[in-house]
């Protein structure tokens, strides 16, 4: 084939030479590109997020020390939340006391102190002293607290009431509490 001028040609047009297609390479590298970019985009959006903040209420048990029917006591496990106060410890103690009327309604607990040789110091509002209490049911009162306070503070050997900062001698002339006393199991009930 030869070319005669300017379109002219002898034996025919020539063939084109085919070009190789594209088209596969296109679509491959679309593919790629768009998944690259949604790829990026929901890491984007995942990380854009605010993260959710999981609050996991751990609950802890208190040991609680309650008079019976016998006239002796009872030890009952009361679920609270986490607690990491001592002061927080020593009120929800309180409070489990008083909604079982182990303890007066009245009595409150001002302040909670430790000393170096395992001694919880409770210091309780002056009313502890008005109280008149029989014998047994002072004996029930003061070891409802002190067994109390010493189940569910592990490093306390001993505890010192006090009332408005004072010691006593005692609370209604049956349980000498000038010093300090600890857990007594005698008062259990078997």
């Amino acid at each position: 084939m030869r070319k005669i001028g300017y379109d002219i040609f002898i034996g025919g047009k020539p063939k084109k030479e085919k070009k190789p297609t594209r088209l596969p390479y296109i679509i491959i590298l679309a593919v790629i590109v768009i998944g690259a970019a949604g790829f990026f985009a929901f890491r984007y959006v995942k990380v854009g997020q605010p993260q959710r903040t999981v609050i996991i209420e751990e609950k802890s048990e208190l040991k609680i020390y309650y008079p019976s029917p016998q006239g002796k006591l009872i030890a009952k496990t009361v679920q609270v939340k986490n607690i990491a106060l001592d002061k927080d410890k020593a009120d929800a103690i309180m409070a489990n006391l008083k909604s079982d009327r182990a303890i007066p309604e009245t009595l409150s607990l001002i302040d909670i102190a430790s000393d170096g040789e395992g001694t919880l110091i409770l210091n309780f509002t002056p009313e502890m002293t008005i109280a008149k209490l029989d014998p047994l049911k002072e004996i029930q009162m003061v070891y409802c607290i002190i067994n109390s306070f010493l189940a569910n503070f592990t490093k306390a050997k001993r505890v010192q009431l006090l009332a408005g900062g004072q010691a006593l001698a005692t609370l209604g002339g049956t349980v000498y509490i000038y010093k300090p006393l600890e857990f007594n199991a005698n008062v259990l009930e078997d």
